[in-house]
């Protein structure tokens, strides 16, 4: 009797148990409104919320550091972190990192200018040859501003600040950026001569998935997986339009399309 009941016991006790939740670490660079981190505080912005909403949902916990890019990039590469985002996928990076294949937000790149400084821009990279613009070290702008990068002259620093900080200075001609960190930045520097001078090219440079993207070494392509399909079901939800009103970002056609895709 009892070695007839012991398994089904056994069976009913391991279907009722919870799923055991695990923590995961990731980084990530300061990118507001999608990822900042206030003195002492912890991260959080547009894309923190979405990545910790995911991972709640598969009942799992998830840390965020903000760091510099390039030791991001590294952390994750050594396997000594989970994941890092927001990313562009680049054959380089792909070496070591899998992908999601969803999108967390796509990322409108422009380029900002000096006013009145005669740089026109309509699509055509070719005509901004010879310029100087300033990137941010180690972020990557999408594989269109990639292929043009031998024709100008770049200059990278440490933040976008700095680079519109250069700008205003002539020291460089153009600066990329997506545009939700460009306009939080401009915004935050109240400074009347960046409000008057500093301009964005009417035509964007590109639109760029970014992801959130998971280190080989750490054998989580399952969770990946997962990921995805969590992601599409919280974006169809209409938890991430939620977020998109409640960070004050314009649900623009490309951001639309975004929202309509899942």
């Amino acid at each position: 009797m009892h070695r007839i009941l012991f398994p089904a016991l056994l069976t009913l006790a391991t279907a009722s148990a919870p799923a055991v939740a695990d923590s995961y670490h990731c980084v990530s660079l300061a990118y507001p409104p999608l990822i900042r981190q206030d003195a002492g505080g912890p991260a959080h912005g547009l894309a923190v919320d979405v990545v910790r909403a995911v991972f709640a949902r598969l009942g799992h916990d998830m840390t965020v550091e903000v760091m510099p890019w390039a030791r991001s990039l590294t952390l994750v590469r050594l396997g000594q972190r989970d994941c890092v985002f927001t990313i562009f996928q680049t054959p380089e990076r792909e070496q070591y990192l899998d992908f999601s294949r969803e999108s967390i937000i796509p990322q409108l790149i422009y380029f900002y200018a000096k006013k009145d400084a005669g740089v026109v821009f309509n699509g055509d990279l070719d005509a901004l040859a010879g310029r100087r613009v300033g990137t941010v070290m180690k972020v990557n702008y999408g594989e269109k501003f990639d292929a043009a990068r031998a024709h100008f002259t770049v200059q990278e620093v440490a933040t976008l600040e700095q680079n519109f900080r250069k700008l205003l200075l002539g020291r460089i001609d153009l600066v990329p950026s997506n545009v939700y960190t460009a306009s939080y930045t401009l915004a935050k520097m109240h400074d009347a001569a960046v409000d008057a001078e500093v301009v964005q090219l009417p035509v964007p440079l590109d639109n760029v998935a970014s992801h959130i993207a998971f280190a080989k070494s750490r054998q989580l392509t399952a969770l990946r997986d997962q990921f995805d399909k969590e992601l599409k079901a919280y974006v169809a939800s209409g938890a991430y339009r939620h977020l998109l009103e409640q960070y004050r970002i314009a649900i623009t056609p490309e951001m639309a399309q975004f929202l309509d895709h899942n």
